[in-house]
């Protein structure tokens, strides 16, 4: 329950207090597994999740429990690249999900600066860059 505790703390550290408090109990969690993230249907683990860098609360529009599985999901405002392609809606970043997470080379989250200069308006809330390994 600490462990859980904890990554929870540092969630919300992460998401630098955002509003929403998720409360992991037992029934949640019954075999103590791994707290997976979902951001934006892409599957992390903790490591890569911590390796992007802190959301602002600006950049998320909702947190919520998985309730299916021990997973916190965070859907961003984020402009979402994939290899160069922009993924604007729901339906193209639904790809996303079907990304085996030992097939991501890179991810890097651009602030808000960069991501206007790089993309314009559609990067005015920051991007997500995902790069995968080609066949």
């Amino acid at each position: 329950m600490r462990k859980i505790a904890l990554i929870l703390l540092m969630v919300n550290l992460m998401t630098q207090g955002y509003s929403q408090n998720i409360l992991l109990s037992k029934s949640h969690n019954p075999q103590n597994e791994p707290i997976g993230y979902i951001v934006d249907y892409l599957r992390l683990d903790s490591v890569s999740f911590f390796s992007i860098g802190q959301f602002h609360r600006s950049e998320i529009k909702s947190v919520h429990l998985n309730k299916q599985e021990p997973a916190i999901i965070i859907t961003t405002k984020l402009l979402i690249v994939l290899n160069g392609e922009l993924l604007s809606n729901s339906k193209e970043k639904s790809k996303l999900s079907t990304i085996n997470l030992n097939d991501i080379e890179l991810i890097t989250k651009m602030d808000k600066e960069k991501s206007k200069k790089m993309y314009g308006k559609k990067g005015k809330n920051g991007v997500l860059d995902i790069i995968i390994k080609t066949l």
